[in-house]
């Protein structure tokens, strides 16, 4: 989703080893003035218009320091609860000191708003930071794409989605077919949202412009959960039609294929396999059903604990705990993934899935 990594495209070897170089008198400058720095917190001190006074005309340079040194700290750092405040103000210097750095704002504001483990979830000084960026870059198509790329995939903001991906395709100097793709994109966003198709296309654009192999992991993992979301249904489609066509249920899935319902049994893509829930009529994949039971009960439990601090006691029931979620907080009341209930214990505020 960042992109390179590098400020624009860089002509060759040459002209990286002359930045290095030339790097190295401004960076003592600045070292002599606070004393070494020996991490970002200790850069934070001087302001973007003290650093611009030390820069002797060279703010894009000493950009380019801030740069590496983000990249080298966060890379390495271990995150805690205060690192999303102290990365946004570091970028913000950044981009004060050269507010054109377009791969700032796209590695910032994505980082910054994306959840963990590939971000810190810190959404509002992401958006912050990607507005920044637009306001700055007005000409730029990147940075809106990649700031409707978090409002759809992560934060289900179909509206604000539309409206960034509709800004990306009215930029200057797009490709024709790069134009009606974004523009697509747009009218997709808007008119389904959480449109499995439109997300897929986000994941392929996201694997294809991936700067590394992490992300281009994680954005096929995200494809091909969306296939086994698609092979779902069609099982689901075609155990339906079984069900309707002989009043029973079948004893596997190979009776849909002999006979004559589905052609062939789909593999899984994610490695597990394809089973029939009887209590819900559906096919579903063994691995979404484990990730649902290890994740539902304790996404409830934590709920539990929620409604704790606002009322000084756990919840007396599912059903207290099921209107809490759904009338105070954002999130929804996930269903058991094969069909049962729940156990919830009120006095420690326990939810398991049995």
């Amino acid at each position: 989703m960042t992109g390179s990594f590098g400020k624009g495209s860089i002509a060759g070897i040459i002209l990286v080893i002359l930045l290095i170089v030339a790097s190295v008198p401004f960076q003592r400058k600045i070292d002599n003035i606070r004393g070494r720095f020996r991490s970002i917190k200790e850069t934070l001190y001087l302001s973007s218009s003290a650093l611009r006074r030390i820069s002797l005309g060279y703010d894009d340079l000493l950009a380019d320091i801030y740069w590496l040194r983000a990249l080298q700290y966060f890379g390495g750092e271990r995150f805690d609860e205060t690192d999303p405040a102290l990365l946004y103000k570091y970028f913000d210097i950044l981009t004060d000191l050269d507010p054109k750095f377009v791969n700032a704002y796209r590695y910032g504001g994505t980082f910054l708003a994306e959840p963990r483990p590939f971000g810190l979830g810190d959404v509002a000084h992401g958006m912050k930071l990607f507005d920044k960026g637009r306001m700055n870059n007005p000409d730029n198509f990147r940075i809106p794409l990649e700031q409707g790329f978090v409002y759809y995939l992560n934060l289900k903001d179909y509206k604000k989605a539309y409206e960034l991906f509709k800004e990306a395709s009215d930029k200057p100097g797009l490709s024709d077919l790069r134009r009606a793709y974004l523009k697509g994109m747009a009218a997709s966003a808007l008119a389904k949202g959480g449109n499995r198709g439109v997300s897929r296309r986000i994941w392929e654009y996201i694997y294809e412009d991936a700067p590394d192999e992490g992300r281009k992991s994680f954005a096929l993992l995200n494809i091909k959960e969306l296939d086994t979301m698609d092979m779902e249904d069609a099982l689901t489609g075609a155990l339906r039609a079984y069900l309707d066509q002989y009043n029973k249920f079948p004893l596997n899935l190979e009776e849909l294929k002999t006979t004559g319902i589905i052609e062939e049994i789909p593999k899984e893509p994610l490695g597990g396999e394809f089973v029939i829930v009887r209590k819900l009529k559906e096919v579903k994949s063994s691995t979404f059903i484990d990730q649902k039971l290890r994740v539902n009960p304790a996404y409830l439990s934590s709920k539990a604990y929620k409604f704790k601090k606002f009322f000084g006691r756990f919840p007396d029931d599912l059903g207290e705990l099921r209107k809490f979620i759904e009338e105070r907080t954002t999130g929804d009341f996930p269903p058991h993934p094969l069909g049962d209930e729940y156990t919830y214990n009120p006095e420690t505020g326990i939810v398991r899935a049995k």
